[in-house]
């Protein structure tokens, strides 16, 4: 397994961590979290860099990340998507729109693997399709 991709599987769970631990503001929990997750998954220096540095965008741009979201669900409530899949969007999410460095095929591919490593199986389509959705059109409109 690559460098990037254990980055990944922390940051989710460092966000599913955050999510449950409901420490919104707090920025010493926030770097627990961070720094466990990181040493769980032995990620290096440059692993750990890319991971911390996609966690805290998703936590400084969560509001921007779960509106895009919310609008490429497809006859789906926010409210219904499944915690592990919502934050395995967000990541998605925050890659295409955060990092146009990240090849959007990549970051897809990567969200399915994390979809089928870690929810259900209907999940990494689910995924994708949200994902496909998102254009840059789609953040530039939010923006306006």
């Amino acid at each position: 397994m690559g460098p990037r991709r254990k980055a990944r599987q922390a940051v989710l769970e460092a966000l599913y961590a955050y999510e449950i631990l409901e420490c919104k503001d707090d920025a010493d929990t926030i770097q627990e979290i961070w720094d466990h997750c990181s040493e769980r998954y032995e990620l290096g220096e440059k692993a750990g860099f890319f991971g911390e540095n996609i966690f805290r965008t998703v936590l400084r741009n969560h509001i921007t990340i779960d509106e895009l979201i919310r609008r490429n669900l497809k006859n789906w409530q926010m409210s219904r998507v499944a915690i592990i899949d919502l934050n395995i969007l967000r990541i998605g999410v925050c890659e295409i729109t955060f990092f146009p460095e990240i090849p959007r095929k990549v970051t897809i591919d990567e969200s399915i693997e994390l979809a089928k490593r870690y929810s259900t199986k209907d999940s990494s389509r689910f995924v994708n399709g949200v994902l496909d959705n998102i254009t840059e059109e789609s953040f530039d409109k939010l923006r306006e």
